[in-house]
């Protein structure tokens, strides 16, 4: 395997600093992009960048968005649409990176986010890949995020956090849940970005995900694309975690596919 280089940088997007991190390989084959969930960062990734750098011989890029980990605080309420907002951003970032169709690697919000990129931007990326996704809210995703809450208020889990997002914990949670909750948000939906996005998919959902059931990955069969699904048995929302080694290898699969399938072109 080649060697990776690693670098992480600050980069100021609508007066934020956005904190990101790339794993290079020599002459990639592509770019994969990882947007993490509503209470993560680029370090609770782990070692899928690496990992995915090596097998995929892909240049890898994550970056924390606006509150999380070491990017900026960002204390401004979440309007409705928060999410098409970080997709914009994200396409700022295409800029920085000068990035010519990557793959979208999206986890939870992120994989919200992915999708609405994936819709915005047809053109602008050769895949996309989501996990744990929310199109719609449903009663699993608000009894998920009541119970996110509580853990919050009951346990030590905002001293944990505190690892990867220092002081700003409680504002992103709280940011999160109570955009989530609130009366405003409950006609959220973005099915309507399923329909514009020109790319092959793929989808995966824990059989257990305490924050969305099937509606969620069956959303997607109104695109007009390939989507390939995978259900991951006895996990949950975090079934890249869960069971590490059956998804990487049908993320590594799919992205292979796709990556081959573009040199025969």
């Amino acid at each position: 395997m080649d060697v990776i280089t690693e670098n992480e940088e600050l980069v100021l997007i609508q007066n934020t600093n956005i904190y990101y991190k790339k794993w290079k390989v020599k002459d990639p084959r592509s770019t994969i992009i990882l947007l993490h969930d509503s209470l993560g960062c680029t370090v609770l990734w782990r070692e899928w960048p690496q990992e995915l750098a090596q097998h995929l011989q892909c240049n890898v890029i994550s970056y924390d968005r606006r509150g999380y980990g070491k990017s900026d605080n960002y204390t401004k309420p979440r309007p409705i649409d928060y999410l098409e907002q970080e997709a914009l951003i994200l396409d700022e970032l295409f800029a920085v990176w000068k990035l010519e169709n990557p793959i979208l690697f999206g986890f939870s919000d992120g994989a919200s986010v992915a999708t609405i990129y994936a819709g915005m931007f047809p053109k602008k990326i050769k895949a996309l890949i989501i996990e744990g996704v929310h199109v719609l809210i449903e009663k699993e995703t608000l009894q998920g995020v009541r119970d996110a809450q509580t853990m919050l208020e009951t346990t030590k889990i905002a001293k944990v956090l505190e690892k990867y997002h220092g002081n700003k914990v409680f504002d992103l949670y709280y940011a999160w849940t109570k955009t989530w909750l609130s009366n405003e948000h409950q006609n959220w939906n973005i099915e309507h970005f399923i329909p514009k996005i020109e790319v092959p998919i793929l989808i995966i959902q824990g059989e257990f995900d305490e924050f969305g059931t099937m509606k969620q990955v069956n959303a997607f069969d109104a695109a007009k694309v390939s989507v390939q699904k995978l259900l991951v048995p006895q996990v949950g929302h975090t079934a890249h975690k869960e069971n590490k080694s059956l998804v990487f290898d049908k993320v590594v699969t799919f992205a292979n596919q796709i990556l081959e399938n573009e040199k025969m072109d």
